[in-house]
């Protein structure tokens, strides 16, 4: 059996519609993880990934660390 990846993400798309869920900037920051119990190593790897990103001029995912 193979897997196939663009059928997956359609199917993803027509669960998001079925549920409601939209892209939405506002929608996904209502989601997203706080990150209250986050543990200190975890809110290091963050910061770094977040410099990386911006050290190579691109744009850093959002994260609460």
């Amino acid at each position: 059996m193979r897997f196939d990846f663009y059928a997956y993400l359609v199917e993803a798309e027509e669960r998001k519609r079925e549920f409601g869920l939209t892209d939405e900037t506002v929608v996904t920051e209502v989601l997203r993880n706080k990150g209250g119990a986050r543990t200190p190593r975890k809110r290091v790897a963050l910061e770094r990934m977040e410099q990386r990103a911006r050290a190579a001029g691109r744009k850093p995912v959002r994260a609460h660390f």
